[in-house]
């Protein structure tokens, strides 16, 4: 535990992403606080792709004097040539002497700066010590660290030059401001480079070597400027104490975030203000820190990346961002006890010409440009929507919040922040997973309503004018990359989100409602497709910017009509008609005027006809069928398939069931199949026409067996062995099984028949829970016990079952499991199975108890 005393130090002089831990310098006699906290991981395991994360604190004993000699804590930082340059390199280092000189030899590239961390874990079975740039780099990015490792040497040297003339107590004269020029030069050079090789990096995806690379490269940018700030008249920080954790802050973020604010609002600058200069004061360097596109680089980095907690790893460099401009808000305040009249001669307190024209202190820019901004908030919440973390959803409503805060104090003032961003949303609505669970459904709901109001809205038609890229180019590997659509302007596409919501929508399928929510969406996506088209609306016609792009597909249209099929209302029946019309109405119009309108295809027939089975008049759902079968065999676009056909005997099936007509019926559909030259019926048309004999309500029983006796027969020969499973159903043996049951009068000989059937079908693997059930309603119980056994189905005669899973069993009594069911069957081996349960049990309610004591050390 570190004292009051010591805790004060680390209070004063810590940077802002770091824990403090104090060391000890013999030669100063002095202590000294060194904070570092990183998203660099402790290790990282390439070939797993995982790492692990944590407050890294630096516990150096040997910490060299400011001035070569000891004794000086009032020398700022930067008077002393830095200790970073041996991190990328290729053939040099930078050697450090008392006297400052500088000397080269061998720079790593690839190592990063070691730590000494007596705590530290690993699973690395050997360090690295190559000093080769991995081979699994590209040329552009070898270039790249080569041009930073060169362009470090060169900033050292001008910083060495400079300061030993300043040592020598010369005045400032001409050769002075010339080496102070060319040092200032060379750390623009180096932020550059440092730019540059970032960029390079972080572009070879999928690639944790060169996203650690570029992860180290950024820190290490960060800490060489914050570093620059080091002295002991730098203000108090008044914030927390750091963060123990990867994880954001939300009160920290928040509050931090305000003070940042008002500190960039309070006075103002215009080119004509005159700023007392001293001639024999020349201004203090920093090397410029990383602007907005920096991080994004390794932003975008991290959401392709493969490792496991880069969620935390965005989190933790967005935090970083924050406390960066949070540093030089704070450096730059007036207000602060500790400044000085010198400070106003600090390089960040020149007078700068922004991109719009305004004159600014240039601290200004630096702060803007390290806060983050929506689109880095997106990007976070991606890297959690494709994970599987239990927390991810919690964390991206955390994230949404602060963003929301964000928006509040930066807007208008902070450019880049934006109430209810599409990014944001766009992300967030592609994380959730299930809708039947009411909070993600709610959510899902109040996401997609912001994001069509936002892309929908005129007052955000400016939202990309300032954009230099495509929207989207983060979008790459979901195609949800925006490019210049048919207008040519450069749009994002958002289809993505909208087809999401319908397709979680339609896995609650038959839940009252839902095809109705479904069919709102796609009636927003038409809004979102006019404004693409035409542009927002105004009083003298439609001005010609829009923001969303989107591409309405077949597939959309498709999955509400699934959700009218499975809907139990009868007016959805006629809705899916409607909504088919429409698609087929759209075939014979120009493009132009389609209003985004996909064809249909042959699901698109399939599904509505089979939304016709909630219509109580069934005479006039067969009817509509058959004109929806003469409507797709007079489109040009579409190839007749037997589904539709199949989807039209179904429908006779559920509205003729127990009709003495559905057996006519289905004789005269299969018999129009056989005749149709493009189609023939496949095995399950004839297992159809077998489902039709069996429920038909016929006198004529002899006939009606002969029939599904021959198309069974049909089925059989299909088989290539007895243990095959090509043409023949579970479903065909149970209703060939019921149609003997029904229509054979002789006991004995039903008997007998129902149990060669049901042989056969567990032979197949065909035993679902209706052919148990007939074959059990058929014969006497010691006959079942004797036949079937007690205790678990043999798992070959279970699996080739295709029925819906509440029609798959697992035990003889005909249910799927429940309390004291096992393997434990007589004449079959357990195989140790309860004793794999109970290992199994205490894993389980171990990671239960494991995951409790986690949400409450994270609560604590």
């Amino acid at each position: 535990m570190l004292s009051a005393a010591t805790r004060s130090i680390g209070r004063r002089c810590c940077r802002p992403w770091a824990a403090a831990v104090p060391s000890t310098t013999a030669a100063a006699g002095r202590m000294e606080c060194r904070l570092i906290v990183t998203t660099s991981p402790r290790h990282w395991d390439a070939d797993n792709r995982s790492s692990q994360y944590g407050v890294f604190s630096s516990c150096s004993t040997h910490l060299p004097p400011a001035n070569g000699v000891g004794g000086d804590t009032k020398r700022q930082i930067n008077d002393r040539p830095s200790a970073t340059t041996d991190d990328v390199g290729d053939d040099d280092d930078v050697n450090h002497n008392n006297s400052g000189n500088v000397t080269a030899t061998n720079i790593d590239v690839s190592s990063p700066v070691t730590l000494n961390i007596p705590f530290q874990r690993s699973k690395q079975k050997g360090k690295t010590t190559s000093s080769e740039i991995p081979s699994s780099f590209d040329d552009r990015a070898h270039i790249k660290l080569k041009a930073l490792a060169t362009a470090k040497v060169h900033a050292e040297a001008s910083k060495s030059a400079y300061l030993q003339l300043v040592e020598s107590g010369n005045t400032v004269d001409d050769r002075t401001k010339a080496l102070h020029d060319e040092w200032q030069q060379s750390e623009e050079l180096l932020s550059h480079a440092y730019s540059q090789a970032i960029k390079y990096t972080s572009r070879i995806l999928k690639n944790p070597k060169a996203t650690q690379t570029a992860e180290r490269l950024l820190l290490e940018w960060m800490d060489r400027f914050t570093k620059s700030f080091d002295s002991d008249e730098v203000i108090t920080m008044k914030s927390e104490a750091s963060p123990d954790t990867l994880y954001m802050n939300k009160k920290r973020m928040i509050k931090t975030i305000n003070k940042i604010v008002s500190k960039l609002n309070n006075g103002s600058t215009s080119k004509e203000e005159a700023v007392r200069i001293n001639k024999n004061v020349l201004p203090k360097i920093h090397v410029p820190p990383p602007n907005e596109k920096d991080y994004l680089n390794l932003l975008r980095a991290y959401s392709v990346s493969k490792a496991k907690r880069k969620g935390q790893q965005c989190e933790a460099l967005l935090t970083n961002m924050l406390e960066l401009a949070k540093t030089v808000a704070y450096y730059y305040s007036e207000e602060d006890r500790s400044w000085t009249e010198e400070r106003v001669h600090d390089i960040g307190m020149e007078i700068i010409e922004n991109e719009d024209g305004d004159a600014e202190r240039r601290w200004r820019g630096w702060v803007r440009e390290s806060i983050p901004k929506s689109k880095a908030f997106s990007i976070a919440i991606k890297c959690y929507a494709g994970t599987t973390q239990t927390e991810s959803l919690e964390r991206i409503l955390l994230l949404n919040h602060i963003h929301d805060e964000f928006a509040k104090c930066c807007v208008p003032h902070i450019h880049g922040v934006y109430n209810d961003d599409p990014y944001v949303l766009f992300h967030s609505i592609k994380s959730l997973k299930n809708l039947q669970i009411e909070q993600e459904r709610e959510l899902g709901n109040k996401w997609i309503q912001k994001l069509h109001k936002f892309v929908t809205s005129n007052e955000n038609k400016g939202y990309l004018a300032h954009k230099t890229e495509p929207a989207d180019n983060d979008e790459r590997e979901e195609h949800d990359d925006d490019g210049n659509n048919s207008t040519g302007h450069t749009t994002i596409d958002v289809t993505s989100a909208y087809t999401a919501v319908i397709r979680l929508l339609a896995k609650l399928r038959g839940t009252k409602g839902v095809a109705h929510d479904a069919r709102n969406i796609l009636d927003l996506m038409h809004k979102v497709h006019f404004i693409n088209e035409h542009g927002f609306k105004v009083d003298e016609g439609f001005e010609d910017e829009r923001i969303a792009s989107i591409d309405i597909r077949t597939n959309a249209y498709n999955l509400v009509l699934g959700l009218y099929r499975d809907s139990k209302d009868e007016k959805d029946s006629m809705k899916a008609v409607d909504l088919l019309q429409k698609m087929v109405d759209a075939g014979n119009k120009p493009w132009s005027e389609r209003n985004g309108v996909p064809l249909p295809n042959e699901q698109s027939f399939e599904y509505a006809i089979l939304a016709l089975s909630h219509m109580t008049d069934s005479k006039k759902a067969i009817q509509v069928a058959e004109l929806l079968l003469t409507l797709m065999e007079g489109q040009d676009f579409i190839e007749p398939t037997i589904a539709v056909h199949n989807a039209y005997l179904k429908l006779c099936i559920n509205q003729l069931h127990g009709t003495h007509e559905l057996y006519d019926k289905a004789q005269e559909i299969f018999g129009k199949l056989k005749q149709m030259r493009e189609l023939s019926p496949n095995s399950e048309t004839m297992a159809l026409v077998i489902k039709a004999c069996s429920v038909s309500d016929r006198e004529d029983h002899d006939e009606v067996l002969a029939k599904a006796t021959e198309i069974f027969s049909q089925l059989a020969t299909q088989e290539i062995t007895e243990n095959s499973a090509l043409a023949l159903t579970d479903g065909a043996y149970f209703h060939m099984m019921k149609c003997v049951h029904s229509y054979m009068n002789n006991d004995d000989a039903k008997k007998e028949r129902i149990a060669e059937l049901f042989s056969e079908a567990c032979q197949r693997g065909m035993c679902s829970a209706n052919v148990l059930s007939i074959f059990r309603n058929s014969v006497t119980d010691e006959e079942y016990r004797l036949t079937v056994g007690k205790g678990r189905l043999a798992d070959k005669w279970i699996q080739n079952v295709t029925s819906p899973l509440a029609q798959k069993v697992r035990y003889t009594d005909g249910t799927k499991g429940g309390k004291d069911k096992h393997a434990q069957r007589k004449g079959k081996s357990t195989s140790g199975w309860v004793k794999k349960q109970k290992v199994r049990g205490a894993t389980i309610e171990a990671r239960r108890k494991e995951k409790q004591a986690k949400k409450f050390y994270k609560q604590v």
